[in-house]
């Protein structure tokens, strides 16, 4: 997962480790740190692999090391962009990671991308839909006694519709932008 974030990042410039930890850090959802014990041995990995170099900054008096993309890294980059996103915890820090480096892919490849991220997202919203509904047939019955509970039950399952629309609202304007950059 956080190989495609960092390829991502590094196909717009080189930067040393400790920037682009907090970068990392930065694009996490929800946003948190990420530790050195998992990040630095990521970095030693990628090298190994040849989709980055890490190499002293020589115009740096503290010498510095800088981290930079290879081809082969940019490679990667288009392949983990192809690969599709599991529908697991990760998937909103996936495809925000995606949406990132969505200037690295060809138009088709954005598109795909935005649609199965409708997909998902669709599915989230026609869950929270049926649930709310249920909860709105519990609320109905005079004799139950949850009815605070069932109440916030409605109101939390509005809030994630409510972002769920608000998604399908920003992929629609992203494939009306992607469009017009076309033209």
């Amino acid at each position: 997962m956080y190989e495609l974030l960092i390829l991502g990042i590094l196909r717009t410039r080189d930067m040393s480790a400790y920037k682009l930890g907090r970068v990392l850090g930065g694009n996490l959802v929800p946003r948190r740190e990420i530790s050195n014990g998992v990040f630095y041995p990521l970095l030693n990995r990628l090298a190994d692999q040849g989709y980055i170099e890490i190499n002293e900054a020589q115009a740096d008096p503290r010498k510095k090391k800088m981290t930079r993309i290879t081809q082969k890294g940019m490679t990667r980059f288009q392949e983990l962009m192809a690969v599709p996103v599991s529908m697991d915890a990760k998937r909103e820090s996936v495809y925000r990671f995606k949406f990132r480096g969505m200037d690295g892919v060809d138009e088709a490849e954005q598109y795909k991308i935005l649609e199965d991220y409708e997909n998902a997202n669709q599915t989230d919203l026609n869950i929270y839909q049926s649930v709310q509904d249920h909860l709105k047939q519990k609320l109905q019955a005079p004799d139950d006694d949850r009815v605070e509970a069932l109440q916030w039950g409605v109101r939390a399952l509005g809030l994630s519709i409510a972002i769920c629309e608000t998604k399908q609202k920003w992929i629609e304007e992203c494939r009306t932008q992607i469009g017009q950059e076309k033209e």
